[in-house]
């Protein structure tokens, strides 16, 4: 968010004293960086604790709706909720002023406390983040919920398909300047559209789709999680790769604490479902969506530069694009997308 657009007080006053009316004093207002959001966020503080309220608490401005309406953010989290996934809670809403007053979760988040740990601290937080995960992929899958509208989205081919052509308009031909023809086009289509297939045919199970450490907190010794709004049905491990490959996460963690973060997702699954997993398959479909999602995070980098002004996010695409590149030579199926990746992508060529 562009942290120099303000809220003030007096906008926020009336939501507040209807939500909070025992509240004497007047709260401090201070903007909050978000990732790489639209939205913008506030923190609402008080200095002196008081009965019946938060000490803070987060105020979300997004487009404004009408009041019968019901906005993703809000459908997606009640169904999270009811199936023990830590999402903030909902204080209260102004629909026409676009304002939802949120639980707040401080400013650590998993990618930060990731940093500062240990070893054994990181697969502490690791295991966290994963039990969630696991509950969204059980009982958040197995429970149809009509008013959740990620049961009605997916990650098809279309879908898949769009995400690796915004890589392609906004990495190739707008961050590194590379003219591309029809012709180039259509053979990068054609070699996307392989990869797209292959994760678009198998079950889909829910997904929280941007579930990655800057998008989860560490607060009070668990995590919790935000920016599911954009929920959709898709492959078992999407989130799972997304936690794991997101930016520069392969190197903080390490080959071993992934491959064993990894494990532990099969075995919780195994455990809450009571049936088997066939871990090479699993294995290989976690690869396919990392390298879709490793390519759609690279363009969503370069997007947020070259078009939002936004280069805090460039440095994140070498280490995204140095982990990928030997992941897409491990697959014969994908060689001809490696080759023709390797024409256009500055730190792949000799």
């Amino acid at each position: 968010m562009h942290t120099d657009t303000m809220l003030t007080i007096a906008a926020v006053h009336p939501l507040l004293h209807q939500l909070f009316p025992k509240a004497a004093q007047a709260p401090h207002i201070a903007p909050l960086t978000a990732d790489a959001s639209t939205r913008r966020y506030f923190r609402i503080h008080w200095d002196a604790p008081a009965v019946g309220r938060p000490t803070s608490c987060v105020m979300m401005v997004c487009a404004p709706w009408q009041p019968q309406d019901i906005p993703d953010f809000l459908a997606v989290g009640q169904h999270l909720r009811t199936h023990g996934v830590r999402v903030p809670e909902v204080y209260g809403v102004s629909p026409r002023q676009g304002l939802m007053c949120l639980e707040d979760y401080g400013d650590c988040t998993l990618a930060a406390q990731w940093q500062m740990s240990t070893s054994a601290e990181r697969w502490a937080w690791g295991q966290r983040a994963i039990h969630e995960l696991v509950k969204m992929h059980t009982s958040g899958t197995q429970h149809y919920d009509p008013a959740c509208p990620a049961f009605k989205l997916a990650f098809d081919v279309p879908k898949l398909l769009s995400e690796l052509q915004f890589f392609r308009e906004h990495a190739i031909a707008g961050l590194w300047q590379c003219t591309l023809t029809s012709l180039a086009c259509d053979d990068l289509d054609a070699a996307f559209e392989t990869l797209c297939i292959l994760l678009a045919s198998v079950p889909r199970y829910f997904c929280h789709r941007d579930y990655h450490g800057w998008n989860i907190m560490a607060c009070d010794g668990a995590v919790g999680v935000l920016d599911f709004q954009d929920a959709r049905l898709g492959p078992q491990p999407y989130d799972l790769a997304s936690l794991l490959t997101d930016r520069g996460t392969p190197d903080l963690l390490g080959n071993t604490l992934m491959t064993a973060l990894l494990n532990y997702y099969i075995q919780c699954v195994e455990a809450e479902t009571g049936q088997r997993i066939d871990r090479d398959a699993f294995n290989q479909l976690f690869d396919y969506a990392a390298i879709q999602r490793c390519l759609k995070a690279t363009g969503t980098f370069a997007a947020m530069a070259t078009v939002r002004q936004r280069p805090q996010y460039l440095p994140y695409i070498a280490p995204t694009l140095t982990y990928l590149q030997p992941l897409l030579q491990r697959y014969h199926v994908l060689q001809p997308l490696t080759r023709l990746l390797q024409r256009y992508v500055p730190l792949w060529q000799t």
